[in-house]
């Protein structure tokens, strides 16, 4: 169980680098029956549902998408789009294995919702951000004692897998009820013959000597390289990044029906030698379904502070904080 005190201060300290033009909200504990599985394809089962047509927040950037389209329709013809932001505890009713995850945990959640016929510059330009505002607020977490080891930008494109699994007649909906289980890979199961994970600074060579056979994979794995090595460079400008490694992710598939195509997981790695994933960023087409203009873009993130907070705190934080529960 967290410090309150301990929370706030983290929280307070963490909100000095967010950017101003962020609208940070205190967002309700309910939101609309149905809401988050409707826009994201999360099971109903997962999230606490009430007799009041109401169900207990389970993924605060849907309540925030939400939000962003209420902004777009009542500005319509001025709406020059919306960053949103909110530190959040959440809710879910899945059980889980691995003893880091919790039923109810704080998080942070971002969105970013704006109007482009380019797709490719927005993906860009609000990775580059999120990106670099996740790693600030880790950052801000060291300046406060938290410890860490190393950090990690594993990014993916989900067409990889997506395509891999069409190719090979493979079961989708068997890949999606693996999303959380350890050690199931995609190309193992479909029997694709890549490495599972380059830097992204390799993919290039990798791309050069992609076998005939997975000839299919060269359009997304180049796509990939180009939107992730123009958003790292664009980043490379605001921040150092040299105690930063990136990595192209190609198997991976937690996030498919949630997100669109390009997705990233900032992981980091504690003094005691173990990784936990921190924040998952990536785009998704809900904003468009919500305001019925193909245009509408929306890229979100989220980060288990929480977790952060519980496994990357010093001795005497834990002592402060207490057990975990």
């Amino acid at each position: 169980m967290l410090d309150q005190r301990e929370v706030t201060r983290f929280q307070s300290s963490v909100m000095g680098v967010i950017p101003e033009s962020v609208q940070m909200l205190e967002i309700s504990p309910v939101a609309a029956l149905g809401s988050n599985s409707a826009l994201s394809g999360i099971s109903q089962k997962t999230v606490l549902s009430t007799i009041r047509n109401t169900e207990v927040v389970s993924d605060a950037v849907s309540v925030l998408a939400l939000e962003a389209a209420r902004q777009r329709n009542a500005h319509a013809g001025t709406w020059t789009g919306a960053t949103l932001g909110t530190f959040h505890r959440e809710l879910r009713t899945q059980a889980y294995k691995e003893p880091q995850y919790k039923p109810h945990y704080h998080a942070m959640s971002l969105v970013r919702a704006e109007h482009t016929t380019d797709f490719d510059d927005f993906k860009v330009r609000n990775l580059a951000d999120q990106i670099g505002i996740y790693l600030d607020v880790i950052d801000q977490g060291r300046s406060l004692g938290y410890a860490m080891d190393q950090v990690t930008v594993n990014v993916s494109n989900l067409r990889l897998v997506e395509l891999a699994i069409k190719a090979a007649g493979f079961d989708r909906q068997v890949v999606r009820r693996h999303a959380r289980t350890v050690g199931f890979s995609v190309f193992d199961a479909v029997g694709v013959a890549l490495p599972k994970r380059v830097p992204l600074a390799d993919l290039d060579a990798l791309v050069a000597r992609l076998p005939n056979a997975l000839a299919h994979l060269e359009r997304p794995l180049v796509y990939a390289g180009r939107i992730f090595g123009q958003a790292i460079a664009e980043l490379g400008k605001r921040r150092p990044l040299d105690s930063v490694e990136v990595v192209l992710d190609l198997d991976r598939h937690a996030g498919m029906g949630y997100y669109q195509d390009l997705c990233v997981k900032i992981s980091s790695r504690t003094i005691g030698q173990k990784t936990y994933e921190l924040v998952d960023i990536g785009t998704n087409d809900w904003l468009s379904r919500l305001t019925h203009r193909r245009g509408d873009r929306l890229m979100t993130g989220g980060m288990g502070t929480e977790l952060f907070m519980t496994f990357f705190g010093t001795p005497e934080q834990h002592r402060r904080t207490g057990p975990a529960s």
